[in-house]
C-alpha cells in the first residue's frame, strides 16, 4: 500500500509538474561550476517530490549525506572528480548501503558484479565489499574517472555509470549521434530517464536543504574502531564471547553477507563500537584456538615423577595426544583409544566445482555445506576456501581431493565411495 501511494505521488507530480524558474534558476547556476545544464519537467517533479518529504525520506537522506559525505568526498578528491558527485549516491539509492537492484548491483552506488571485479572488489558469498562504505567509494570514483575519460561529459558519464556504457552508446546512436543531451535523453527507457531525472533534482535540493524549509534527521553512528580476525568466525560465537550483538556488527559491517566474520587466509579487518574495543581485545587470540580445539579430542596428560641421582623430577606428558579409556568389565584388558568421529578438512574451491559434485565428493548435503560455510548463495567462487566436516577415519582421502584434477573429481562423485 505504501509503494503504491508513493508512485501515485510521484505520477501526480510528473502529470502536474510545471516549469519553476527559481528551480530552474539554480539547476542554471551549476554551468558556473562545472555541472552542464539540465533540466525539464521530469527533473521538476522530482524535485517536487524531494520538498512533499512524506514519511520524512528527504530529511533522512540529508542526515545521511552529513554523515556519509567525508568518505564519499575522500575517494573524489583522491580521483580528481567535481563536488556534484557527492550527492550521486544519495539519487542513485538513497545512501542506503544494503540497496540492490533488479540487475543484482548493490551498495549505496550501486555498482554491478563486473565493475566491482573490475576494481578489486571481494564479492563472495559470505563479503561483498560493494556494500562498503570506503572500499565501494573508491571503486565507484575510479570508474567514474574512467568513464570521463571515454565521455568527455560529466553528464554523459554520470548516466553510464547507472545504465552502463553499452546502453548510453545505444541511446547515443538512436539520437542520431546528437551532442545535444535532451536528444539522447529522449532515447532512453522512462526508469532511466529517471535515474538522470533524479540526479539533478537530490543534488539541487541537498545543496540549498537549509532554504526549503525541511530539517535533517539526524542519522545516529556510534564511533568505531577497527578489529582483525584470524579465522572465519561464527557471528554467534563472537557476539557470545565479546559482547558485541550481531545486530550492531552487521549495521557497522553491512559487507557481511552471512552469519560469519569472513576470512580469506589472511587477517580480515571490519568495525566493532569503540566502547567495546577493549573487550575484544581481551578474547581476540582466544576465539580462533576455541575453534580449532572444540573440534578435536580431549587430550589426557599424565603426571611422570622420576629420581635421578637424588633429585625429583616432575613433568606432564600428553598421553599420546589420546583419551585412554580402560575396557568395561575386565580391568586387565589393554585400554583403547576414543578418537573423534568427525574432523573439519579445508577445500579451494576450484573452476567447474558445483554444489552437487563436492557434496557428493564429500559425502554431505548441499543444505550441510551451506551451513558449515555460511553461504546463502546458489553459486560457488573460485579461490574460495570450504570447510568440511568428514568422518575421522577417511580425513587423508579427503585432503588429497584438494589435488585432483577435474576427471578425478568426476569418478569419485560417479562412484559410491
Amino acid at each position: 500500500m505504501r509503494h503504491l501511494l508513493n508512485f501515485l505521488v510521484f505520477t501526480f507530480c510528473v502529470f502536474s509538474a510545471a516549469a519553476n524558474p527559481l528551480w530552474e534558476s539554480r539547476i542554471k547556476a551549476f554551468e558556473q561550476v562545472g555541472l552542464p545544464y539540465f533540466y525539464n519537467a521530469d527533473v521538476q517533479a522530482k524535485i517536487d517530490a524531494l520538498l512533499l518529504n512524506q514519511q520524512q525520506k528527504t530529511s533522512i537522506i540529508a542526515g545521511k549525506q552529513a554523515v556519509f559525505q567525508p568518505y564519499i568526498d575522500h575517494a573524489r578528491q583522491l580521483y580528481g572528480l567535481p563536488w556534484f558527485i557527492r550527492f550521486l549516491p544519495a539519487a542513485n539509492t538513497g545512501l542506503d548501503p544494503c540497496f540492490t537492484a533488479t540487475d543484482g548491483s548493490t551498495g549505496i552506488w550501486p555498482l554491478n558484479f563486473s565493475v566491482g571485479k573490475k576494481y578489486g572488489l571481494t564479492q563472495t558469498s559470505i563479503l561483498d565489499q560493494r556494500r562498503a562504505v570506503t572500499a565501494s567509494a573508491d571503486a565507484a570514483c575510479h570508474y567514474l574517472k574512467d568513464l570521463h575519460h571515454i565521455y568527455k561529459d560529466w553528464l554523459k558519464t554520470i548516466t553510464a555509470f547507472r545504465i552502463g556504457g553499452v546502453r548510453l552508446n545505444q541511446a547515443i546512436r538512436l539520437s542520431g549521434n546528437s551532442l545535444k543531451f535532451e536528444e539522447i535523453y529522449k532515447q532512453l527507457n522512462r526508469e532511466e530517464q529517471q535515474y538522470i531525472a533524479g540526479f539533478y533534482a537530490m543534488l539541487v535540493v541537498m545543496y540549498h536543504f537549509e532554504e526549503t524549509g525541511m530539517e535533517k534527521q539526524p542519522y545516529v553512528t556510534v564511533k568505531t574502531d577497527t578489529a582483525t580476525a584470524h579465522c572465519l568466525l561464527p557471528i554467534a560465537l563472537f557476539e557470545d564471547k565479546t559482547g558485541i550483538t550481531k545486530d550492531e556488527l552487521l549495521s557497522l559491517n553491512p559487507e557481511f553477507k552471512s552469519n560469519v566474520i569472513p576470512w580469506f587466509g589472511v587477517a580480515s579487518s571490519f568495525h566493532i563500537p569503540a566502547s567495546k574495543k577493549a573487550s575484544y581485545l581481551k578474547v581476540r587470540d582466544s576465539l580462533c584456538m576455541y575453534l580449532t580445539m572444540k573440534d578435536k579430542p580431549v587430550v589426557v596428560y599424565d603426571t611422570i615423577i622420576t629420581k635421578r641421582d637424588s633429585v625429583t623430577y616432575i613433568e606432564l606428558k600428553p598421553r599420546s595426544e589420546r583419551v585412554i579409556e580402560p575396557s568395561p568389565g575386565n580391568a586387565g584388558t589393554p585400554p583403547r583409544a576414543v578418537i573423534p568421529a568427525k574432523v573439519w578438512v579445508v577445500y579451494k574451491v576450484k573452476p567447474g566445482d558445483g554444489f552437487y559434485t563436492l557434496s557428493d565428493i564429500f559425502d554431505c548435503t548441499i543444505t550441510e555445506m551451506k551451513i558449515w560455510n555460511g553461504i546463502r548463495t546458489n553459486s560457488l567462487i573460485a579461490g574460495n576456501v570450504l570447510r568440511f566436516y568428514v568422518p575421522y577415519n577417511k580425513k587423508g582421502f579427503y585432503e588429497q581431493i584438494n589435488g585432483m584434477d577435474a576427471n578425478q573429481k568426476r569418478n569419485i562423485a560417479n562412484s559410491d565411495n
